[in-house]
């Protein structure tokens, strides 16, 4: 069989989203939460990883290792940006490399692109099937000459994931690395027992065409612990490949009905839904990580994780797949995740083990939080085996309290040190928890904080002793449960002291307020504004009703998003550029939560 004349059917695109080449770029991501990667905008491959039970993620990758210091910012965060250039090298369809003429994604989740090209017309989307270690691309073709493949081509190797990070954490020993590769007719596979990973390229019967002639060809990938099992799940990809893809194309359809984000104006929700269904989940030997984000930092921080699953417990409290997911997560975190003495590390690999040991406040007390929020948003008992464990963790947390009633904590929630032990927004998130497990003891953690961290006529970012002591006045992007604390009940939204703080952060006092065009709240962790920044000044206009500064915000979301929908960490000032970090479920997630419920002011 040639294929000649044969063609996929059509499943409607009319759901398509175009991107605007106007916005910021990044590579565009395809996963089904057991494999995620990106692929260029033409459908060439630049990526695809899976979780590893040794090495926490392992990835096929285009992208040249790290060679830099690890502990030299500016190297690793010029690697990262490599990452999301146009012009890094890519694998795949031969007949794909050139610039496309229309980019966009399908139901806002799959990459599709059409290339014009004197050869022909040139079609492809890319989608990773529930429940497959793989992924399928679907090519069609439109002779306008003769044709005969197509071939692929381009360099790839099998490797852990880089884990390039900002700040100091656990070193891991080298990965093994000992590829072997070879191609045998339209199979390609990368084995490498060292490594203990596998992958495997197939591609559908080669085609000859002549002009005039449509054709379907489909490309699989596959990723497993041995060469064997990826070659068969690559080979049965491609045989299934054009059922899967429509399964899969109207399943999505579906979700969005079922969760009521068909309308275009729902398109922000939709980004901070799939992203985390597809590609920040990571299905474990037990359970599911929720991965930072699956390019640059595949790990697992609790705080982010916990953003991540409340839009998705706000989109679809009854939404099977949803729950699920949420449910998944919660029994990685009690049961697969290593905790160092007795606690939850700064980061964890998405197999479980701890990456960065550090002891941060707040990474104890998201987990509980979403525990809680789980059983009163989905109204099911699934996860509540996990309470007494949760309150044995408070009870452990407030064994560890200070004459003056407060928790020291090791690094801030933007993961640097502090000279001041005591953080004023986990004082704030601690009380949440422990009065949301009616614990006896928040009143007394309320009035420790309220206390011990005023100064100045305001709250203290983190102060070194009791009653303000040595205070350090700061407020940073990453520090939430501070916006929250009225809609919380911490304090009043009218409190002098908590207004005085918000009045404080935006503005030039703050070193994390940075001024210009599109001036905003970042971090002293990366130097610019930051879009998470953005969304808490979202909180803070509608606490203070000002629906003039919540419109300012989003427009500056809408202006700094990538074409894609996706926000990065941080932007320039004046041009709206990313800055860092072209992958971050967090923001996008958060921003899904803020538009699904247009009045919350606190989760």
């Amino acid at each position: 069989m040639d294929g000649r004349g044969e063609r996929l059917g059509a499943p409607e695109l009319t759901r398509a989203e175009p991107l605007d080449s106007g916005k910021p770029y990044k590579p565009l991501d395809v996963g089904n939460g057991i494999v995620s990667g990106t692929v260029t905008p033409n459908g060439r491959w630049l990526s695809l990883g899976i979780t590893h039970p040794v090495h926490g993620r392992v990835e096929l990758t285009t992208a040249q290792a790290f060679t830099g210091d690890r502990y030299e910012q500016a190297a690793v965060r010029a690697y990262r940006a490599s990452l999301a250039e146009a012009a890094r090298l890519s694998f795949g369809f031969d007949l794909l490399d050139d610039q496309p003429t229309t980019v966009d994604l399908i139901e806002g989740s799959f990459p599709h692109a059409v290339v014009e090209r004197a050869q022909g017309r040139f079609e492809v989307i890319t989608v990773a099937p529930t429940g497959r270690a793989g992924a399928v691309q679907i090519l069609r073709l439109t002779a306008r000459g003769h044709i005969d493949g197509p071939s692929w081509g381009g360099a790839l190797r099998l490797a852990r994931a880089e884990y390039t990070q900002l700040t100091r954490g656990g070193a891991l020993p080298p990965a093994p690395s000992a590829n072997v590769s070879d191609i045998e007719g339209a199979l390609y596979w990368i084995d490498d027992r060292a490594l203990g990973a596998s992958a495997a390229f197939a591609q559908s019967p080669p085609i000859v065409m002549d002009p005039g002639d449509e054709a379907t060809v489909v490309l699989a990938v596959a990723l497993a612990a041995d060469r064997d099992a990826a070659i068969r799940e690559a080979v049965d990809l491609a045989r299934d490949g054009a059922a899967l893809v429509e399964r899969e194309l109207d399943a999505r359809r579906r979700l969005w009905a079922w969760l009521q984000l068909a309308d275009e104006s729902r398109r922000a929700i939709r980004r901070g839904v799939s992203y985390p269904l597809d590609c920040a989940a990571a299905r474990a030997r037990k359970g599911v990580a929720i991965l930072a984000d699956h390019q640059i930092l595949p790990l697992v921080w609790t705080r982010d994780a916990y953003y991540v699953c409340r839009a998705l417990l706000a989109v679809g409290p009854r939404e099977p797949r949803v729950v699920t997911l949420v449910e998944d997560f919660i029994r990685w975190t009690f049961e697969v995740a290593e905790r160092v003495d007795g606690w939850w590390p700064r980061a964890s690999l998405a197999s479980g083990q701890a990456k960065d040991p550090a002891f941060q406040l707040d990474q104890q007390l998201f987990p509980l939080l979403l525990l809680l929020d789980h059983m009163r948003l989905t109204r099911t008992s699934e996860v509540s085996r996990y309470e007494h464990s949760g309150m044995e963790t408070l009870d452990a947390l407030l064994a560890k309290r200070s004459t003056a009633g407060l928790i020291a904590t090791a690094e801030t929630p933007a993961d640097d040190p502090l000279a001041q032990p005591f953080h004023f927004s986990s004082h704030v998130l601690l009380w949440r928890v422990l009065d949301a497990f009616h614990h006896r003891a928040a009143g007394e953690v309320r009035d420790a904080t309220l206390r011990h961290f005023t100064s100045e006529g305001r709250f203290a970012y983190a102060i070194a002793g009791p009653d303000g002591a040595d205070a350090r006045h700061y407020h940073d992007a990453n520090d939430f449960p501070t916006v929250f604390a009225p809609g919380w009940g911490f304090v009043g939204a009218d409190d002098p002291r908590w207004r005085a703080t918000i009045d404080f952060a935006w503005s030039d006092r703050n070193e994390a307020y940075f001024g210009g065009a599109l001036s905003g709240l970042g971090s002293a962790h990366t130097p610019h504004p930051w879009p998470l920044g953005d969304l808490q000044e979202i909180i803070v206009a509608r606490v203070t009703g000002d629906p003039k500064r919540e419109r300012r915000a989003r427009e500056r979301l809408e202006r700094v998003e990538t074409w894609d929908g996706m926000l990065p960490e941080a932007y320039d000032e004046m041009s709206g550029a990313v800055v860092s970090r072209h992958w971050f479920a967090w923001p996008a997630a958060l921003r899904a939560l803020l538009e699904r419920e247009p009045m919350l002011t606190a989760p």
